[in-house]
């Protein structure tokens, strides 16, 4: 009866093993699919770009568009430097130009005038062309940027600069030329003056001097004085003095 209780035993526990239900089965996790995302596309606006005289050639950042009076609805936001060309000149702004919007420019393009102040005459060219002045004074240029030389060849003197003349308007331009250098040696003890101002006693050695044409007087100690008029260059002057 053992052995039969035993071995009824282990065909209930058998059955009731076949009878559970099995567990779930594990399912992977499957992560989403990640898509770039698309940079948003920059917006554009307009320009509207109008000059008196009109039919000015028109360049956006360096690229001709067109000829005023125009519109342009292409253009993308953000900063942009704007050249206006005629015969009259040359006018340069800078608009910003705003998403679905528009934005203008409206110019007048036509001469200035360029006044030179300097200590002595100089001689003023644009690309190999002497400028003449005015009865003021004032010299006439097309608007827009320019690169002037100027010339004194008697005293050695040549300069460029650059001059940006607005439509209208007159610009100056002043030159302070570098001084150039006096020796003076005389025979005797003597005190040197310069245009009527005391400039130092013999031997004088490079003393900047203004250049141009001056009076030196050379006065010896034990009475006496020599006068010379002499032109002083951008090359160092040197006057000898014997009494």
């Amino acid at each position: 009866m053992a052995a039969a209780l035993l071995a009824a035993t282990i065909a209930g526990a058998r059955y009731l093993w076949s009878a559970s239900p099995a567990p779930p089965a594990r399912t992977a996790a499957v992560e989403p699919k990640r898509v770039a995302a698309v940079p948003a596309r920059k917006g554009t606006g307009a320009l509207r770009i109008s000059s008196i005289p009109p039919g000015a050639q028109v360049l956006v950042d360096g690229k001709a568009r067109g000829v005023t009076p125009l519109t342009l609805t292409d253009i993308s936001t953000g900063r942009h430097e704007v050249a206006l060309q005629s015969d009259a000149g040359t006018v340069t702004r800078t608009v910003t130009v705003s998403a679905n919007a528009t934005a203008a420019i409206d110019e007048a393009i036509f001469s200035g005038f360029v006044t030179v102040y300097s200590p002595f005459e100089v001689t003023v060219s644009e690309n190999g062309r002497v400028l003449r002045a005015d009865d003021r004074h004032q010299i006439m240029l097309a608007a827009g940027a320019h690169e002037l030389r100027l010339v004194n060849r008697a005293l050695g003197y040549e300069v460029v600069r650059q001059v940006n003349v607005k439509p209208g308007d007159a610009a100056n331009l002043q030159l302070t030329p570098d001084p150039s250098s006096l020796t003076v040696t005389a025979s005797d003890a003597a005190e040197v003056w310069l245009d009527g101002a005391r400039l130092g006693d013999t031997p004088m050695s490079a003393t900047p001097v203004p250049l141009g044409v001056h009076e030196i007087v050379v006065k010896r100690a034990a009475g006496g004085e020599r006068r010379f008029n002499v032109t002083i260059s951008a090359k160092p002057f040197t006057l000898n003095v014997d009494f």
